[in-house]
């Protein structure tokens, strides 16, 4: 990803989609924002951002420099302008649109939040940059406010969910977990005295402070997730110089000084307390460590508690999307392409592709040299293009959205495990809508792992506190899906739509197509499958 500090860096013109916004926290509503500027055709996915003084933003950093590049490129931008909001502040609209949008950057599509403002003083509201923009032909998208439980997302919401310690509900909003990914550094062994050594990562200046106080943690450590004890604080019974995360790991008694170890705060357990002694200390801590245990693995959990979903081809019809994806290819490289082998080239295209499982490098220099498709683009640009592109064809299944509503409402959690690419998958999840109805997202692409092995379902799993064996894994895959969701000991439930990819395990709950979800739900037979 390309970075300008604008304007003592001069971005070189070219056309551009330009997302518009603050975007502090990266949540679930500017993901919104930036999807919708990035994978058009011809045109640079730049975010516009501004540092510096501003108007809002108290309360410390959501994200590192570092993870927030990472989400960017996963939303598909190229590049980001961070503009000094001083420089810029008593720009007019008009000045602001004319000068720097069209004359500088020469942006043809602007997407934003339905309420921003812009310009000095803040005049410039989006009826403006309509307006403005059409005068100076650029497209404008103002997206609507993403709501989470009847109220719109945004970073004030997260950032009063961190000061309380309600780490489920900022998850939901940010749309990946709250995570201290920090390098462990030395601290003064004292865990180690009282049989509890601990990891210590102190919080960058600037970034926000969560509640201070003791976590259940889900914590990934040698390729897999345990669960951990996590202080964030100042560690009021021997003092700390500043805030910092210091984790105990019971399971794990290896050396990770230096390393990056995530963290993830789970539940909020205590607030930090002064104890009398260092016995006492030891005592609490102990108890801490149970009580992670049971919120993070769910030692105690009975019933069914979860419900996840693979995503194509159980909550989106993955044919379909692919084939509005494939239409608009060949219309976009071959728009005088007869009819009739216009037809034939979709058919191609889609009977090669195989439902996705192929490599897509291969796939793409095969139909080029099918073809004889002279001066093409190379098949990794044409891969990178469709991992950006072919999400803005997300076709879910009519039922698919109104079923994650009525977990919910059951009061189960709710999420996806999906392989294939950070970029593509997590872009299928935002131009889907799912993500405000989702408890976790897990793609395999971010995680290093991949269905079917059990870890990435483990993770899953332990970043809802959710025991896997009160979580039930709904996919279409019979190996992938189901032989992997029963080696993490989850309950599969096997979407039954072709034979293609093999049969499952015998006596595995077996459904058609996702609209049958909601009754299996009510069935007893089925619920006795979860510990009583």
């Amino acid at each position: 990803m390309k970075h300008y500090a604008y304007p003592q860096d001069q971005p070189p013109r070219l056309p551009r989609a330009l997302a518009l916004g603050v975007f502090e926290g990266l949540h679930i509503g500017h993901r919104a924002v930036i999807c919708q500027a990035a994978g058009r055709s011809g045109l640079t996915a730049a975010v516009f951002t501004f540092a510096g003084r501003l108007p809002k933003g108290e309360g410390g950093a959501l994200l590192t420099a570092e993870r927030r590049d990472a989400l960017l490129t996963d939303m598909g931008g190229e590049e980001t302008i961070t503009a000094d909001f001083e420089a810029i502040r008593d720009l007019s609209p008009e000045a602001f649109v004319r000068d720097v949008l069209r004359e500088q950057l020469d942006v043809r599509l602007v997407t934003c939040g339905f309420n921003f403002r812009f310009g000095k003083n803040g005049a410039g509201t989006v009826d403006t940059l309509r307006t403005l923009g059409a005068a100076h032909g650029i497209e404008v998208i103002a997206v609507p406010a993403v709501e989470v439980d009847g109220q719109a997302v945004s970073t004030s919401r997260i950032r009063l969910c961190l000061q309380a310690g309600d780490m489920p509900l900022a998850n939901r909003l940010l749309g990946v977990p709250f995570t201290l990914d920090f390098p462990v550094v030395h601290g003064r062994r004292l865990g180690r005295q009282l049989g509890a050594p601990t990891i210590n990562q102190p919080l960058p200046a600037g970034f926000v402070q969560p509640r201070f106080g003791v976590y259940a943690a889900a914590v990934e450590v040698a390729g897999q997730v345990t669960y951990g004890v996590t202080n964030i604080g100042v560690k009021p019974t021997v003092g700390a110089d500043s805030p910092l995360a210091e984790t105990w790991i019971p399971t794990f008694a290896g050396d990770l000084y230096g390393q990056r170890v995530r963290v993830t705060p789970i539940r909020f357990l205590r607030a930090e307390t002064a104890f009398d002694s260092l016995d006492a200390l030891q005592q609490q801590i102990h108890r801490d460590g149970a009580s992670a245990r049971t919120a993070v693995l769910g030692d105690d959990q009975t019933g069914l508690q979860a419900v996840l979903f693979d995503f194509d081809d159980t909550l989106q019809d993955r044919a379909r999307a692919f084939s509005r994806y494939a239409r608009e290819f060949l219309t976009r490289y071959f728009p005088a392409l007869p009819a009739p082998e216009r037809e034939r080239r979709l058919g191609e295209m889609i009977d090669r592709q195989n439902g996705g499982y192929v490599d897509y490098v291969q796939y793409f220099r095969e139909l080029q040299q099918a073809w004889g498709w002279e001066n093409a683009p190379s098949p990794e640009q044409l891969t990178a293009e469709c991992r950006c592109l072919f999400s803005r064809y997300t076709a879910l299944y009519p039922e698919s959205a109104g079923l994650l509503r009525a977990c919910r409402r059951r009061g189960l959690k709710v999420g996806v495990v999906t392989n294939g690419p950070s970029l593509l998958q997590h872009r299928k999840l935002d131009f889907s809508g799912l993500r405000p109805l989702l408890d976790v997202a897990v793609v395999s692409g971010d995680e290093g792992v991949q269905k079917p092995e059990a870890e990435i379902f483990r993770r899953a799993a332990a970043r809802i506190g959710v025991s896997p064996r009160c979580c039930a894994y709904v996919g279409d895959h019979p190996v992938n899906d189901v032989r992997g969701a029963l080696a993490a000991g989850m309950v599969p439930v096997y979407i039954h739509a072709t034979d293609r990819l093999g049969t499952p395990p015998a006596g595995v709950t077996t459904l058609s197509h996702i609209r049958e979800l909601p009754e299996l739900l009510e069935n007893a037979d089925f619920l006795k499958k979860f510990p009583e």
